[in-house]
């Protein structure tokens, strides 16, 4: 691992102590406020545009977080793209 304040590596354990609990702390960040929120989102914006099917609420937040899903995955893959490009 690098740190940006030094030119050395870090160790194992640092890594845990530093970058795990860093992950942990984005994760829950997620899964409190940014989740909740475009979940809300995507089935308020289905309602009112009358693109709601009937079903239960149950399938209809499955759906919206499989939307999330898969727009994070899009993303990481053009991000990805992006990278391997700019390295060339």
């Amino acid at each position: 691992m690098l740190r940006k304040c030094t030119d050395e590596d870090i160790s194992d354990k640092e890594c845990e102590n530093v970058i795990d609990p860093f992950y942990d702390n984005y994760d829950n960040y997620l899964e409190e406020y940014v989740i909740p929120e475009v979940i809300a989102l995507y089935i308020a914006s289905s309602f009112y545009r009358n693109a709601m099917w009937e079903a239960t609420f149950k399938q209809h937040f499955n759906s919206a977080f499989d939307t999330f899903n898969l727009i994070c995955k899009n993303y990481k893959k053009k991000w990805k793209l992006k990278l391997l490009n700019y390295s060339n």
